[in-house]
This record gives structure tokens, sequence and C-alpha cells, in this order.
């Protein structure tokens, strides 16, 4: 009975050999596609030791998923499948591995007891040692009539984690696949820079710590699709070998500690709010420590001969357990991030913080996935391997609208503040104009009650004297008296017009206009005016625009040599609007420093919300003052 179970258990072990040693893929001319994960078999060199006659001797096993991952290893691994052309005529195909950050790799073909081998490759090289120019490494492969090879290939990426996603491609689908594969990746990092220069250009601007934050993670960003697609080191480090296998770690790092940075700034994480402060400052410490290590086990400092990203061999387990660190690190990080935006949007409900967690959580899902793949728990595939090219620059686009809509919020908040304060100085000034009202009316009515009162008592009884004793002087001063009675009495008209209150606007405009013609003899004045209803109008409006044509008046006089002067005022689109046009010397309105009547005119104006305006004319000036009519008191 033993003799016979081993028999069967013989049996069945031998024909699964014979069964994996036919497996091989058939090459025809109208092959196009197919993923090989499930078509290798493995070996794994965890001596690290065997050559190529040695690895072809031993024991292989077929990998039973379609995506081939190791996960962290410090081994070598032999990779072995068959190809076999079925056509009469030589067929040509491309092997792919899609996973640009392989260490070292070789491809072996056996045909018979011929051995041929490529050239080493791999991101310890410079990008010139490729079998061929691509950004992902690349074997054409030529295969002459009803032939049968056997390839073998050599991959090294002990002390990190391993996955070697493989496929062959017939000639022309491979050039599609390669236009197809440009083209979307080359958008990825089109857009993501187009982004990069944006924020810029926003820091540049607005010189905040935000948009600092901002345009430096967008830029490790950028540089990590970059480096995680192998376009970066296609096309920008080609010659720099340590630096294109840590350019992912360390651009991943970068991109993780300025997105902490920039959450900070944007949920204002301050001493207020201690566990958030310690909490986040803990985590960029860390990050800032792993940091520091990648590049004290780089040459760029020359500290450590063995270092770890290099051609040569590589002993130690240092960097598999700094890896693992990163791994979980990006977790940590990528989870704090989106906690964070959540706990703000429970706390205040802005609306805001739910945007953020949405454009943040496309890099949670790809940083997730992406670890997730490393380790081995999600499979990897063209979707998989590529999402983080579609979810980065979503991420990106989406936390700039965010952040442009913030500062479009900040400007609109800031213009109702300067609008608030604005009127607010409007309401003091007229408030301001009040009291001086005010205080020209007591003042005035002092003047004329008490001062003008007291000058006359005065003057009549130095008339009695005068008379009686017939004394010259005293006369003289009698009359002295007078004119400085009448120039008490003038002035405290100016101050306050009687007329003004007790008959309105015009007429006190007509009396001011009448004693000016009196005094001076010269001067033509003309008042013209249309039916003004004054009763909408208050007291300061009318204050203002008699001691504006007075001020007018005294320039006209004093200042323009002026024969002729028109004044109108007249009621137009609920606005009172002076004019006010003389034919004098004039002056250039551009070069002229304003006297402080001038500017007495125009605070007054502006202060009750309307315009003030001077045109030279061919001879003179025009002098134009407009006032809405529905300018209320505070008084």
């Amino acid at each position: 009975m033993k003799n016979l179970i081993r028999h069967i258990v013989f049996l069945f072990v031998f024909f699964k050999i014979a069964l994996v040693e036919a497996q091989e893929i058939v090459i025809d001319r109208h092959f196009e596609h197919i993923l090989m994960g499930n078509h290798v078999e493995i070996f794994e060199d965890k001596s690290k030791k065997m050559s190529f006659a040695e690895a072809k001797k031993q024991q292989y096993k077929l990998y039973p998923k379609q995506s081939i991952n190791f996960g962290f290893t410090n081994a070598y691994f032999w990779l072995h499948f068959r190809l076999k052309n079925n056509d009469s005529t030589k067929n040509k195909v491309f092997l792919e591995i899609s996973n640009p950050h392989i260490n070292k790799l070789q491809l072996f073909a056996v045909n018979g007891k011929e051995v041929t081998k490529s050239m080493l490759t791999g991101d310890h090289f410079p990008f010139s040692q490729r079998v061929y120019n691509h950004a992902y490494f690349i074997f054409p492969i030529e295969l002459q009539a009803n032939q049968n090879t056997d390839y073998y290939i050599w991959v090294d990426k002990h002390g990190e984690q391993l996955q070697i996603p493989i496929e062959l491609w017939g000639e022309n689908d491979f050039i599609g696949y390669t236009e197809k594969l440009s083209l979307f990746v080359g958008s990825s990092l089109g857009i993501t820079f187009l982004w990069v220069i944006i924020s810029f250009f926003i820091f540049l601007f607005f010189r905040q710590y935000i948009t600092l934050y901002y345009w430096l993670y967008t830029s490790a960003c950028w540089l990590f699709i970059a480096a995680h697609c192998g376009f970066g080191f296609k096309y920008l480090w080609q010659n720099v070998t340590w630096w294109t296998s840590s350019a992912r770690p360390v651009t991943a790092i970068l991109f993780y500690m300025f997105s902490i940075f920039f959450a900070r700034q944007f949920f204002a994480i301050n001493a207020k709010k201690r566990f958030l402060n310690l909490f986040t400052k803990s985590l960029i410490a860390l990050l800032l420590m792993l940091l520091f290590v990648i590049f004290i086990k780089s040459p760029l400092f020359g500290l450590n001969k063995n270092y770890w990203y290099n051609p040569n061999y590589y002993e130690g387990n240092d960097l598999m357990l700094f890896m693992r660190i990163l791994f979980y690190s990006a977790l940590v990080v990528l989870w704090s991030v989106i906690s964070i935006s959540i706990y703000d949007y429970v706390k205040t409900r802005k609306v805001e913080s739910l945007w953020f967690t949405l454009g943040y959580s496309m890099l949670l899902l790809a940083g997730t996935l992406t670890v997730f793949i490393f380790i081995g728990i999600v499979p990897d595939n063209y979707l998989t391997q590529n999402f983080p090219l579609i979810t980065n620059p979503f991420e990106v686009i989406t936390i700039s609208f965010l952040l442009a809509n913030r500062y479009r919020n900040i400007n609109t908040d800031n213009a109702k503040i300067s609008s608030e304060l604005a009127e607010q100085r409007q309401k003091n000034a007229i408030q301001l104009l009040e009291g001086q009202m005010i205080e020209r009316r007591r003042l005035s009515q002092e003047l004329h009650d008490g001062i003008s009162l007291t000058l006359a008592n005065i003057r009549l009884r130095l008339s009695v004297f005068a008379d009686k004793f017939h004394s010259k002087e005293l006369n003289d001063l009698v009359e002295n008296l007078g004119e400085v009675g009448q120039d008490v009495r003038q002035f405290s008209q100016a101050l306050s017009p009687v007329l003004l209150e007790k008959h309105g606007l015009i007429e006190a405009v007509e009396e001011l206009i009448e004693l000016t013609q009196n005094n001076q003899s010269k001067l033509k004045i003309k008042f013209l005016h249309s039916n003004i209803d004054e009763k909408p109008l208050n007291n300061l409006l009318k204050q203002t625009i008699y001691q504006i044509i007075l001020e007018l008046l005294n320039n006209a006089i004093r200042h323009a040599n002026a024969t002729e002067l028109t004044v109108s005022l007249f009621e137009e689109k609920n606005h009172l609007t002076l004019e006010v046009i003389d034919n004098g010397v004039g002056y250039e309105v551009l070069n002229k420093k304003s006297g402080i009547g001038l500017q007495n005119i125009k605070a007054r104006t502006l202060s009750l919300y309307g315009k003030f305006q001077i045109k030279r004319q061919g001879v003179g000036m025009k002098h134009l003052v407009e006032i809405p009519i529905q300018t209320q008191p505070f008084s």
C-alpha cells in the first residue's frame, strides 16, 4: 500500500514538473500582448552569489499570480520563461518590466547550447546603459522561424520591496502602447507642473507661509510623479545614479512633510490647539529624521563607503528596516492629515474643510494603495501602478481651487471691512462738519449778540464825547470803530448767515453776491439758478454750498484778478450742482499745489459723497461741485 501511494505521488510530481516545463508562450505574426506573471517560473537566490550557469540548474517554481510581488526581500531572484515562434518567418516582440526602480537586471537567452545575454542595466547604472530607450525596462526579442528559446532574467533589488510587472508585446501593439503611455504620463506631469508654476507665482504675489508650503508641496508632488514613473531618470537625472534610486523615497518624504506644513497653516494649527500642534510637529520631526538618514546613507556627503544606492553590492539589513518605517510613516501621515480635516469640519462646519478632505482623499487613496502594493496586499496592475498619476493632479487642482477660494473669501471680507471703514470715516466726517456748523452758529451768535453789540455801544458813547468836545481824533476813532463793527458783522454773517437759516440758500447766496458786488465794483457777478426745492436740503448741505461759494468768490477776487464771474446753482438727477466760472488768469490743474481753501472745498465735498472738479478754460477757470441731495446728517 505504501509503495502504491509512493508511486502515485511520484507520478503526480512527475507530471506536474513535466507540465511546468512544457508551458511556453506561443508567438506568431498576430501576437498582440500577454501578462506573463503566471507564465513565469521563479527561483530565489538567498545566497546572492550564484552565477547564471549555477542558477540555470536550480529547480524553478511556477508563479501562481499575474502580479509578481515578493514584498520586502534581501535576496536575488531568477525568472524563467519559454517562447516559441510558430511562424515560418522571423517575429519580433518586446519584453517589458514596467517597474523603473529595479536596481539591477539582465536578460539571458538560451537556444540549445548557445547563450546570449543583454547588457547589465537597472537604476543603479546611467540611463544610457539601457537596452532600449524607454522609461521602463524594455528588451527587444527576435525569434527565428519555428524557434524555441528559454529566457532567464536576473533581478536584484535586495533591501527594498520588489515587484516585477512583466508583460510581452507584439511589435505593432508595443508602439501604440508606448505612444499612449507617453501621452498619459506627459499629461499628468504637464498638468502638475503647470500648477507648480501657478503656485510659485501665487507665493510671489502673496508672500505668505501657506502659499510657500503649497508651492513646495506641489513641487514635491511633481518630482515624486516624475521619479515614480521613471520619466525623471530618462529626462532629468540620467547620470546621477545614487539619486535615481533615492528620488522616490526622498520626494515622498518631502511631499508628506510639506503636506503637513500646508495643513498646519490651512487649519491654523498653533499653540492653542496643543495636541494637534505637538502631534503634527512630531510627524515633521520623524520625516526630517528619515530624510537625514537617507542623505547620510548616500554618497552626497561621503560619510558612508558602503552606502545604500550604488552599483556595487550592498550588505546589511538597515535599508529594508528603513523602507518599512518609511512606508508605515507614510500611512500615518496620510491618515493623520485627512483626520485633521475631518476634525476641523466637525468643529467649525466649514465647507472648505470638506473640500480639503475630498481633495486630500485622492492622495490618501493613491498613497495607501501604493503602500499596499509594496507590501503585497493589493495586486499590481496597470491601474494600480499608475493610480498616483491619475489622483495627484486631481488632488493638486482641487486644493489649488480651494486655496484660491479662501483668498477670494479673504479679499471679499477685506473689501467689506474696507467699505465699512470708509463708510464710518464718511460718517465721522459728516459728524465733524455738523459739529463745525453748530460751532459756527454759536460763534456767529456770540459775535452778533455779544461783541458786535458791545462795539456798537462803545461807538455810541464815543460819538457823544466827540460831539461834546468837537474832537477830530475822537471822530476818527468813532469811524474806525464803526468799520471794525462792520467787519465783525460780516465775519459773523460768513460764519453762519442769518438769512441761510431764515430764508434759505438762494436768498443767502443772493445777499452774499450783492454784498461782494458792492465792495468790488470792477467785478461783474452773475447768479443763475433754477427753481430748487430747498425742503429736502438739510442745513449741513446748505451751509457747505454757501461756504464753498464764499471761498470761490474770495479766490476769484484775491488771486484770479477776474472781471467777470458766473455762479450757477441747479438741481439735476437728485444732485445739487454748483458751477463757478471766472475769466481770471487761471492756473494749471496738474501743477497746482492746492491751497488751504481748495483743500477745504475738496474735503467738504467728499465728506458729503460729492465730487469736486477743476477745469481750465480758454480764459479763466471752471469749478464744479456735485453733492447728492439725499445725504443724511447724523446729529
